[in-house]
């Protein structure tokens, strides 16, 4: 969770973001620059390309890594609920590297579901190998469609 500095830097951060006509929405990179400054955490150059890991932002001085996503909602009531995509992934494609030879698009839900979780925690555990993550997080800023109000949540983001 972030400490109250990091929220008043939050503030700041999104205040002079909407400030500025060049950006129209925090979303995506945007986010993640913010996130970065509001954390006191080194930022890779964009221009370097972008990898396919998981953790959009890693703290290595405490092994703690979020990865960062940004909803837009009507409006940011307690009785909202949300759903989103953190990663798409072919898992008939993948269905023998998974542990599942005989997978495809008609099996079973069940089938399907437990290749999806098989996938996703592959993905968490190698993406905390390679980027020394030892405390995993979800960090997803909501917004209000007009950008007037903003929400920012922490989720722990582990393999099941």
């Amino acid at each position: 969770m972030l400490t109250e500095d990091e929220i008043e830097r939050l503030r700041q951060a999104v205040v002079a973001t909407i400030a500025s006509p060049l950006i129209g929405s925090i979303e995506d990179y945007t986010w993640e620059a913010i996130f970065h400054y509001v954390k006191n955490i080194s930022l890779a150059d964009p221009s370097l390309g972008r990898s396919k890991l998981l953790y959009d932002a890693v703290d290595p001085t405490t092994s703690t890594g979020w990865s960062l996503k940004s909803l837009q909602l009507n409006n940011l009531t307690t009785v909202n609920t949300f759903l989103f995509v953190i990663q798409r992934a072919d898992i008939v494609k993948k269905a023998v590297q998974l542990g599942f030879p005989g997978l495809t698009e008609q099996s079973s839900p069940d089938e399907l579901g437990a290749a999806i979780i098989q996938h996703w925690n592959e993905k968490i555990i190698s993406s905390q190998a390679a980027q020394g993550v030892v405390n995993s997080y979800e960090g997803i800023l909501l917004k209000t469609i007009h950008g007037f109000e903003y929400i920012y949540c922490e989720f722990p983001l582990n393999p099941t």
